[in-house]
């Protein structure tokens, strides 16, 4: 048994974590919180915890008087605020005696990335963590790169506990705005999926890499196109941004793109999408090295063209 702490669990990624790990009676989950009450049911494995985010010491309390093992944080967005909230919480990490393994919020790509590939302004975040950690060696950790998340192609049908930010393909419109030629291929994997292999990595006893890598699947996002107008039985109309114009942070909106607006500026939001569009392009999604998907074999993971047909058919 694993005593866990998830920061981030009452909602997105994390409170897919937090189901995952509360299955069964194995783990023992606590999610950090600034509030001291959970906002979902939850089975008697699972406790929230109200965390002192402004406190290295008051975490470090926290975290030793609930013994906690592995921390895994799914704080976001990238921000300075979540910076140092997230860097706080590796101090106390560190400096716990009951911990020894952390898995930082990066659920994604490689951030680490020069800005010719992956031209993110906002990714030095990230990787100010990623030195945080390294000033620890003795606390171990890993980095999980899943690519995109599967759960944006089948909202609003799909269980998903994350916000509705669908990129570049709004199904439900029957429109695309599609980096490059979209030919280039992508990682996509649905956040059930990346639930099973983090309990995977949370009940493993070898030392962790320091890049966990899953690959639910890899597709191009015309193929993407091409499965939801079999499914919808309708033709999308598809602009295609060229790599000058995502350079230059110019991305073609899409409908989806306009309830995001409300809490994330126009402007920044289309300047990322342009970014994820010049990574897309030179690759970025498409992982090297040794996958999850082979180390834990019996996992199966959701494929593209299934989810979008089992969410899309006939609607």
């Amino acid at each position: 048994m694993v005593r866990v702490a998830v920061a981030g669990g009452t909602g997105g990624l994390g409170r897919t974590l937090v189901d995952e790990l509360a299955r069964g009676d194995e783990h023992t989950v606590f999610v950090l919180s600034r509030k001291s009450k959970l906002p979902f049911e939850a089975p008697a494995n699972v406790h929230c915890l109200a965390a002192p985010y402004d406190s290295v010491d008051g975490l470090l309390n926290l975290l030793e008087m609930n013994e906690i093992h592995t921390v895994i944080s799914t704080l976001s967005p990238p921000s300075p605020e979540v910076h140092k909230t997230q860097d706080d919480l590796v101090k106390a990490a560190a400096k716990c005696s009951t911990v020894k393994r952390f898995i930082p919020s990066e659920w994604g790509i490689d951030y680490s990335i020069d800005d010719e590939r992956l031209p993110l302004p906002w990714k030095i975040f990230k990787q100010q963590s990623a030195a945080e950690l390294e000033k620890h060696p003795d606390l171990e950790y890993t980095m999980v790169f899943n690519g995109y998340f599967m759960d944006y192609f089948g909202m609003p049908h799909c269980q998903s506990h994350l916000p509705c930010e669908p990129p570049y393909i709004d199904i439900p419109a029957g429109k695309a705005a599609i980096p490059g030629s979209g030919n280039d291929k992508a990682t996509v994997t649905y956040t059930k999926d990346v639930a099973k292999f983090v309990r995977k990595l949370v009940e493993s006893t070898p030392k962790w890499p320091t890049h966990s890598l899953i690959a639910g699947d890899v597709v191009t996002l015309n193929e993407v196109v091409e499965a939801a107008q079999e499914a919808r039985g309708i033709k999308f109309d598809v602009v295609h941004d060229s790599l000058e114009d995502l350079r230059d942070g110019k991305a073609s909106e899409i409908p989806a793109y306009v309830p995001i607006y409300d809490y994330v500026p126009k402007e920044s939001w289309l300047n990322m999408m342009a970014g994820f569009g010049v990574a897309i392009i030179r690759g970025v999604f498409v992982f090297e090295g040794e996958l999850l998907d082979e180390k834990y074999p019996e996992v199966e993971t959701t494929k593209m063209r299934d989810f979008i047909k089992a969410h899309w058919t006939g609607r």
